[in-house]
């Protein structure tokens, strides 16, 4: 059964994408989940990035649902002299902490994060979540080369594997390939808050790096939306608003 703020939160993201007839709903629905749980317990003391920055309107949902922005800004998405753009810019919402969209990029600037706060002996952490289509830029897997030499403690790598890779080259034995870098890969049901929240717990209360593999489902929450291609960038009808609604049992 599906958490009823969720379904009010990835309404919040129809109604947006309708208004605005941008965004990337199956990303953002994707991550949902994942992206509740942080705001829940873990965005206030440690440092998250979403490398996967086309998902930024979840995110944006997320602020607005726990009140980190009001509702005049938040369905000001994507337009004229808006802060909140098709990709995240740090410089405007400082959450973000690096402004990310084309994709590989999160988990470098994650990692030097980390190496710097290393060096000044802080104990906060970082919480890193890219997408699965991340894995095929040679930046992730250099970084994780980085991370495992430096041995940095201090960051908890998430994988919203949402199996995207329909469009490229599989990714055979993923598990068996990340744990070379790491001492331990969790692999959870991203759309389960209890066990991923208790699986990111572990993670941010041990002294070691770990990586998550979320697998999740590409548009989940809307029978139209999941696993279906044609809305990786797509905006809602009028018509499909009002079977979405029902849907969401709002």
């Amino acid at each position: 059964m599906q958490n009823k703020n969720l379904n009010l939160i990835r309404f919040s993201i129809l109604k947006n994408c309708y208004l605005t007839k941008e965004g990337h709903v199956g990303s953002a629905f994707s991550i949902l989940e994942i992206l509740y749980v942080i705001f829940q317990k873990y965005i206030k003391k440690n440092y998250f990035i979403l490398s996967k920055g086309h998902a930024s309107i979840g995110m944006y949902a997320m602020m607005y649902f726990f009140k980190y922005m009001n509702k005049k800004t938040f369905y000001s998405f994507c337009k004229l002299n808006s802060k909140l753009g098709g990709h995240p810019d740090s410089t405007k919402l400082p959450i973000f902490n690096f402004s990310t969209g084309s994709l590989g990029h999160g988990l470098p600037n994650a990692t030097g994060l980390a190496y710097a706060l290393k060096l000044r002996k802080k104990k906060k952490k970082i919480i890193c979540l890219i997408g699965d289509q991340e894995l095929m830029e040679g930046t992730t897997w250099e970084s994780l080369h980085v991370i495992d030499n430096y041995k940095l403690n201090n960051l908890v790598l998430i994988i919203d594997r949402n199996n995207s890779d329909f469009r490229s080259i599989k990714f055979l034995k993923l598990k068996k390939k990340l744990s070379v870098f790491c001492n331990k890969v969790y692999e959870v049901d991203g759309h389960k808050t209890i066990k991923f929240d208790n699986t990111l717990n572990k993670c941010i209360n041990n002294k070691q790096f770990n990586i998550i593999v979320a697998n999740t489902i590409k548009g989940y929450g809307i029978k139209e939306i999941a696993n279906n291609p044609a809305w990786h960038h797509k905006a809602p009808s009028s018509k499909e608003m009002e079977n979405f609604k029902k849907e969401l049992k709002l």
